[in-house]
């Protein structure tokens, strides 16, 4: 399952240590928890590019899906 479009539209990440929100609204909010210090989470397309402690990136295609580049 994709990111929903109003996540992407609302454009809206807030890193919280090991866990990235993504925001729908200024109230509404999804939470993935990657599992590893986050540095950076940033839109890219349909893709939310998240950069670890570790250097790796993973490439979310929805909250559950990722490949690491």
């Amino acid at each position: 399952m994709a990111f929903d479009k109003k996540q992407k539209d609302f454009g809206v990440v807030k890193i919280q240590g090991d866990k990235v929100q993504i925001y729908s609204s200024s109230a509404s909010y999804t939470t993935i928890a990657v599992g590893k210090p986050v540095l950076n989470a940033v839109w890219a397309g349909d893709f939310l590019n998240i950069t670890c402690s570790d250097g790796k990136v993973r490439r979310y295609s929805s909250t559950a899906s990722y490949t690491t580049i």
